[in-house]
């Protein structure tokens, strides 16, 4: 059972027992001694406890017993010499373990005691357990009986022989009690809390055995829930320590009453007596000794100061006994870090699903929300994305509410904040200084989603220190850094900082410092109401049709720091019909799409500025002459095709990136581009009237130039400093001879050129990576030109070789063998139908990535180094022979997307190709304790591939217990046809049940290489049919087989034969789209040697994932016991494919469908942007929005 739901689902406390422990003993062996005594150690803990004293039996007694025994949470069974010789007794063990047995969901626990006796003798039924059966030998519930000793025997329990004294041996039952009461009674807690992936992963890093000190920080913005989360574990753990303290809003009762008192307290509860210690400069030693040879658990929440964790718990001093642990929450991970602690645990927003259930426990007490509310809850769980606090204080507010109130709420919400979840989100921001303020309010209104380093140079020209600034910020959860390095903000975060500014004038926006509602910022230029107050506008103008500046619009707006008018639609409705007088000379961003006017004003100062951006401009010459821009570092005029000047940009000393892509009536570079000294690059893609590119000179900085689809380039004659690292696009060139610019040069680190026969004369190591296509204008197979090339020197030294879009090449040469230090292969868009049998003696090849080859029919057997192979969209592929032997290195993957004619044979081929790997990668981690490496596979979904599974479910959480003899196993899902998102993330979680009946969380993983693939492909991914995953996952698997060995061997030493249990939960992480889902999931078993594997059985008991229009749950497990495997039974075997709905709140964009006639450019550029290259083009090409159909694809690269 998903653990989330089965947590959530009882925490109204309604299944609560009235028993916390019940006694099960003889009572002429134990009442007048050990008994008694248990029992009053029990009463003294305040454990309600059930005994039975009575001697006198009969039926009224046992009815009485029997209801006792079923409002019981916990068992001690107490077997000692004379236990059997009672069939009072024995009936009594068999209706306990029936209760057990029948109520797993409850948690029931059952602890046997062995008291003089060897736990032996109960489990086989000797010694005087044996004498006393013989004596039953003719009673009808002597099977029952057998069973019951047997199964309770096998059990972790106490053996009284072991312990010095029976004092010592009732102080660990009363402490493995409290803990195991603890564990079962975590739902009292007084709050709605779901046991989500925060919980389990926090939870993982206490470990209670340890003798050494462990200080874990639970960090995060305000509202994720890391108070609940600590007293969550609090309540959990705490009583296997000596000493336990949970202090909360530590820094606010700090500063209240002050530190000393805090520390009292802390010290008090540890110890337990009132302490008055007036400065901690002098803790008295006998204190100190005192708190070293305790074992405590302490909860310190919410700390500012590092300072703090000094003073109260002794950070670097050692005050702490061994075996202690101290969990800290905070706001600023900065505390943490400069307070020496290293385990910091950052918590997670929750995902959708328990997001749901959270919301609906607040709102209508149940984990579904009520029948008529499904749409409205799914819009107050979009506004809270995954915060705690605000489904919480969501939840409470609408609690008992009409449609038509929640209706209102909501819309209101799209336009004023919440209150309460606003003043906890304003903690962080309160705490930052003036400098730290200005940074996060610019980010919140301006910045969200753009590129860190362009942000924090203009952010410290602006004099705000963001170096520090923007990583204060991080420490405080306020931001984040994407994976492509892009500033982001949490959607209730950046709206808590628009209210604050909001704040500054509620009446008057032209009061504000910053202005980024549309309507707003229409109202003030339309009406000119700017003020010198004004800092920043942000406008987006496809918002309104049209707006007419005044020429004097931006006049009063005198420390107006950053302006842009952003129009990825190309509405253009912005205009000045009479010009524009003048722009504040404080500007340091500047980003005007569709800039309506010639030119920029002439008394156009920008010495301030930093960046300037105007993409599809009606520009014909920028500026006259020289302007002086000292601290200028970007310049984008892309599409501005009216440009027919290049400006002189000499005066822009630090200028790096220069866009001219698409000016098209350009016909010149001025001179003064390649003059400058740190110019990086520099793109005129697409400038169709530029003939030539020429200088004598050129930055040493200089490593990009893309000239690509510049169709009337003749002659690029620069002087390049350095060749080394430089990337040069020149996708048109179509002279005899190779640019002079290239002529004998080497260590290029990319070149993107035409087939062509100049390729011959480029030298040895001229580049690691060589991208070839043909001319837009070519008529001709260039099968022949490309044979004649790859013998040539630089091709016997590429690393990695692209071919891309060059349609009428119908075969890849065969001696591309040739190509010796060849690491990667792809091709793109070509008509091939077969590749060259030769490929297989390309000696170091390691990856093959064919893409969109839609006439290719067959794949001939590939070399044994190939541990990346990606076939995506071959609609015609077929046939695929074996790869000659395994792949050398463990770490592979295989990609089969779309690929759905193949024949059954090649199918097989490439699962047996595949599993082969994946049991080469877990031989591999399992003969090295140092290496936890990974394998992963995605295949079209076709019949065949059951037999490689040895266990399957439509089911997305199942428990069973492994097989013997294990050395790993593979995962599998099968998904559902449908669209994927970039962003997709496959996973599962693992909890062990051992062998008290506890479900210990293990892991928890998503797979990152395939996701890092699957990002290549962005937008998204178009499933045609069902596909495959497969995956090994050696670190987790290494994880679960040590849990799992470790539990095996606590039963071989108390010599108990429990088989531990493990729950598996698959589940796709939020970001994918609605109509994908998982439709089965399962394992392959890898074995340490010849073992008969488990049989493939199907779970008649059901865990359905609530979709988005059912929200019901059936909260039950699948059990698979280990059985003999037979393979006739396969197929018979396989279960029906049940949709399992896991993305509930997708909605499918609206422009979905893929232009399958776009043009040779677009496609390109399409490729370029997932991913072979595309980080360098990310940073060249400055825009990020879409126009046309065509230009949508480029765009995205850009």
């Amino acid at each position: 059972m998903d653990m989330a739901m089965a947590s959530s689902s009882s925490f109204d406390g309604s299944g609560l027992k009235k028993y916390d422990v019940f006694i099960s003993f003889r009572g002429d062996d134990t009442r007048a001694g050990f008994t008694s005594h248990l029992h009053a150690a029990l009463c003294r803990s305040n454990f309600h406890t059930y005994i039975d004293y009575r001697i006198e039996k009969g039926d009224e007694v046992w009815g009485e017993l029997q209801k006792a025994i079923n409002e019981s949470t916990l068992f001690l069974v107490v077997f000692s010499e004379n236990y059997a010789f009672s069939t009072w007794c024995l009936n009594e063990l068999v209706q306990i373990m029936e209760c057990s047995n029948n109520n797993e969901n409850d948690n029931v626990v059952v602890i046997p005691v062995f008291y003089h006796v060897d736990p032996s003798h109960v489990r086989k039924q000797t010694g005087s357990y044996g004498t006393a059966l013989a004596k039953h030998i003719d009673h009808k519930m002597l099977q029952n009986w057998k069973n019951a000793l047997f199964e309770a025997s096998n059990l972790s329990g106490f053996h009284s022989t072991t312990y010095r004294t029976e004092s010592d041996l009732i102080e660990d039952i009363i402490r493995v009690v409290l803990g195991k009461l603890n564990h079962r009674y975590a739902i009292e807690l007084t709050y709605s809390f779901i046991l989500d992936e925060n919980y389990w992963s926090i939870k993982s890093l206490i470990k209670i055995d340890s003798s050494e000190v462990q200080i874990i920080g639970v960090w995060g913005m305000g509202g994720t829930g890391k108070t609940t989360l600590a007293a969550a574990m609090f309540q959990r753990v705490s009583s296997h320590y000596e000493g336990h303290c949970f202090l909360e809003n530590v820094t606010e009762q700090s500063e209240k009453h002050g530190i000393n008192d805090t520390c009292n307290k802390l010290l008090s509860k540890l110890l337990g007596e009132d302490l008055d210690i007036t400065t901690l400069k002098v803790i008295p030693s006998m204190i100190r000794r005192r708190l070293k040879r305790m074992k405590s658990f302490i909860v310190l929440d919410d700390v500012h100061t590092s300072e703090l964790l000094q003073n109260l718990i002794g950070v670097g001093h050692g005050w702490l006994g061994a075996g202690s642990t101290v969990i800290v929450t905070t706001r600023d991970k900065h505390v943490l870090i400069s307070g020496g602690i290293e385990e910091i645990y950052e918590v997670k927003k929750m995902n959708s699903q328990n997001s749901l259930q959270l919301f609906c426990l607040n709102a209508f007490d149940t984990v579904f929300p009520k029948e008529g509310f499904v749409e409205l809850s799914k819009r107050a769980i979009d506004y809270a994305k995954g915060i705690p606090l605000a489904l919480k204080v969501l939840g409470s507010s609408l609690r008992c509410k009409s449609e038509i109130e929640w209706n209102c709420a909501l819309s209101k919400l799209e336009k004023i904040s919440n209150a309460e979840i606003d003043r906890i989100l304003r903690w962080s921001y309160n705490e930052l200084d003036d400098k730290e303020k200005n940074i996060f309010l610019d980010i919140a209104c301006f910045f969200k989603g753009r590129e860190r380093n362009s942000v924090t140079k203009i952010l410290n020209d602006c004099g705000f220190f963001a170096d520090i600034g923007i990583s204060h910020l991080l420490d405080k959860a306020l931001i984040r850094v994407d994976y492509k390095n892009f500033i982001q903000m949490h959607d209730l975060i950046q709206e808590m900082g628009r209210q604050i500014v909001r704040e500054e004038s509620l009446k008057n926006p032209g009061q504000r410092s910053r202005l980024c509602d549309p309507k707003e910022v229409f109202d003030v230029l339309k009406n000119n109401r700017g003020s010198e107050i004004i800092e920043a506008i942000f406008l987006d103008a496809t918002e309104y049709t049209h707006i007419n500046l005044n020429p004097k619009a931006f006049e009063k707006m005198v420390n107006l720091r950053l302006l842009a008018f952003r129009d990825h639609k190309g509405v253009k409705s912005v205009s000045l019909p009479h010009g524009l007088d003048s722009l504040p000379e404080t500007l340091r961003y500047f980003l005007w799409d569709g800039y309506p006017w010639k030119s920029l004003p002439p008394t156009f100062c920008a010495e301030m500025l930093v960046e300037l951006s105007m993409q599809e401009s009606h520009v014909e010459k920028l500026w006259n002459g020289v302007l002086d821009m000292p601290n200028l570092e970007v310049l984008d005029l892309g599409r501005s095709r009216k440009l027919i000047e290049c400006p002189n940009v000499s005066g822009s000393p630090n200028l790096k990136y220069v866009t001219l892509e698409d000016c098209e009536s350009m016909p010149e570079v001025d001179s003064s581009i390649f003059l400058l000294q740190k110019l990086e690059r520099l793109s005129v893609l697409g400038c169709t009237s530029l003939k030539s590119l020429s200088s004598n000179t050129c930055s040493p900085a200089f490593r990009e130039l893309n000239a690509m689809f510049c169709d009337n380039l003749k002659d690029i004659s620069v002087t390049f400093a350095s060749v080394d690292g430089l990337v040069l696009f020149l996708t048109e060139w179509d002279g005899n001879e190779l640019p002079s610019s290239i002529l004998h040069k080497k260590n290029l680190t990319r070149l993107v050129f035409p087939i062509s026969d100049c390729l011959v004369d480029l030298p040895e190591n001229f580049s690691d990576e060589i991208w070839l296509m043909s001319q837009r204008s070519c008529e001709h197979d260039p099968f022949i030109t490309l044979h004649k090339v790859l013998p040539s020197p630089a091709f016997q030294s590429v690393k990695r070789l692209i071919f891309s879009h060059a349609p009428l090449l119908s075969e890849i040469p065969s001696n591309i063998s040739l190509l010796s230090s060849l690491d990667s292969l792809t091709l793109s868009g070509l008509i091939i139908r077969s590749l060259p049998e030769t490929i297989r003696y390309l000696p170091q090849l390691k990856r093959l990535d064919v893409l969109n080859c839609k006439m290719l029919q067959s794949i001939p057997p590939l070399s044994k180094h190939v541990c990346f192979f990606m076939l995506w969209n071959c609609e015609s592929l077929e046939k695929v022979l074996s790869l000659s032997e395994p792949a050398e290195k463990p770490r592979c993957g295989f990609l089969l997307l779309n690929c759905i004619k193949l024949d059954p044979h090649s199918y097989q081929t490439v699962l047996n190709d595949a599993m082969e790997r994946i049991e080469l990668v877990a031989k591999v981690v399992s003969e090295n304790a140092f290496v936890c490496d990974s394998a992963w596979h995605f295949l079209p979904a076709m019949p065949g591939m059951e037999n490689w599974f040895h266990y399957s479910s439509t089911q997305v959480s199942v428990t069973l217990e492994l097989p013997s003899n294990l050395s790993g196993f593979a995962y599998y899902l099968v998904l559902s046809q449908g669209r994927m998102g970039y962003g997709v993330d496959f996973g599962c979680e693992c909890f062990l049940d051992n062998n008290s009946g506890e479900k210990v969380y293990i892991t928890s993983f998503t797979k990152t290489s395939f996701i890092g693939l699957l990002r290549r492909f962005d937008p998204l991914i178009h499933m045609m049919s069902d596909h495959l995953v497969f995956w090994y996952d050696g670190g987790s698997c290494k994880q679960i087989m040590e849990a799992f060995e470790e539990i095996k061997a606590d039963n071989d030493v108390n010599n108990t034969s429990y088989n531990p249990k493990l729950t598996f939960r698959f589940f796709i992480h939020e970001n994918i789209y609605d109509e994908v889902v998982i439709k089965e999931c399962g394992f392959h078993w890898m074995y340490k040697e010849e073992t008969v594997p488990l049989t493939i059985s199907e779970s008649h008991d059901e865990e359905e994932i609530a979709s988005s229009s059912d929200f019901q749950s059936n909260d039950q497990e699948v059990i698979v016991p280990p059985e003999n495997f037979e393979s006739d039974d396969l197929e018979e075997t396989i279960p029906s494919r049940n949709k399992l709905k896991l993305g509930m709140f997708g909605t499918l964009p609206s422009n979905l469908e893929l232009d399958e006639t776009c043009d040779l450019r677009c496609s390109l550029e399409e490729l370029m942007h997932i991913g072979f290259f595309g980080d360098h083009m990310n940073t060249l090409f400055g825009s990020t929005e879409e126009q046309s159909n065509s230009e949508e694809e480029r765009k995205n690269v850009e």
